[in-house]
């Protein structure tokens, strides 16, 4: 048990040397000049607290933006996704990744598959074009494929565009998608 007090003595007034040296210690060796002022003085006296700091700083506006999912009754229903900027591309990004876990939880589903890709939107001429991946056709019956048409439909019908929207697959406009050749009527609106 003396060995265990002896060292902790010895430790503790190791920790009081270097704390004195190090806090103390230094100021007394430095020559004490009133008319100097360090950096992070005069840098004190100009800046503002950091609360006032947080305040100036803009805050990013919030948009939300509808999304047209199913549900389990096999109908539509719309989620709302908060964005940065709440743009007709963004929207059909969120559409193609599908319903979060908690919408999921609560009966929204896609008929889109899940390894669809958007090639891109172009509004153009007076219409608006979606160009996604040729997967967007497989998987699934008539219904199924009506479905995903009327998800990409309202979808960018949410954004109040009176524009006809019009269908493509790799770059092509369609005129019959899926197994049983189901006749797209274009402009899908």
């Amino acid at each position: 048990m003396g060995v265990f007090v002896r060292t902790l003595i010895v430790c503790l007034i190791i920790c009081a040397g270097y704390y004195f040296y190090m806090f103390l210690g230094k100021e007394s060796y430095q020559e004490l000049d009133t008319n100097k002022t360090t950096v992070s003085q005069e840098t004190q006296k100009h800046s503002k607290p950091k609360s006032a700091e947080k305040q100036d700083l803009p805050k990013p506006q919030i948009q939300k933006m509808k999304i047209c999912f199913m549900s389990d009754e096999n109908t539509i229903h719309y989620v709302e996704r908060e964005v940065q900027k709440a743009t007709l591309e963004g929207a059909i990004e969120e559409l193609l990744k599908g319903p979060t876990k908690y919408e999921t939880a609560r009966g929204v589903y896609s008929e889109i598959p899940s390894d669809v890709k958007l090639m891109w939107v172009k509004d153009e001429n007076g219409k608006i074009i979606v160009n996604l991946t040729r997967n967007f056709e497989y998987g699934g019956g008539t219904k199924s494929i009506q479905n995903r048409i009327k998800q990409i439909k309202l979808t960018v019908d949410s954004f109040n565009t009176k524009k006809p929207v019009y269908l493509y697959l790799d770059g092509k406009q369609v005129e019959y998608m899926g197994g049983e050749g189901i006749y797209i009527e274009q402009p899908l609106n």
